[in-house]
């Protein structure tokens, strides 16, 4: 199977991102994206009905595999950042 190229940087992503933009940066296929955002433990935003979407930040923190207090300190530098 030949492999998809990225074409966008996270830092190109918007704030929140759909499994069409997950799949663009990931450089996967959409119907893998959508398998992934509806796997357990994936970061989806709830409440949004059947729209899929979740936070650029906690996707890639999801995707770095990190323990709980390894995410509690990333996520504090990037609201340091933020800020």
């Amino acid at each position: 199977m030949k492999e998809k190229k990225s074409t966008v940087t996270f830092n190109e992503l918007p704030d929140t991102i759909t499994p069409l933009e997950y799949a663009d940066w990931r450089g996967i296929g959409e119907n893998k994206a959508r398998e992934i955002f509806n796997s357990k433990g994936f970061p989806r935003i709830k409440g949004t009905g059947v729209k899929q979407v979740a936070d650029k930040r906690a996707v890639l923190l999801f995707e770095l595999g990190l323990q709980e207090e390894d995410k509690t300190e990333v996520l504090k530098e990037m609201a340091r950042q933020i800020i």
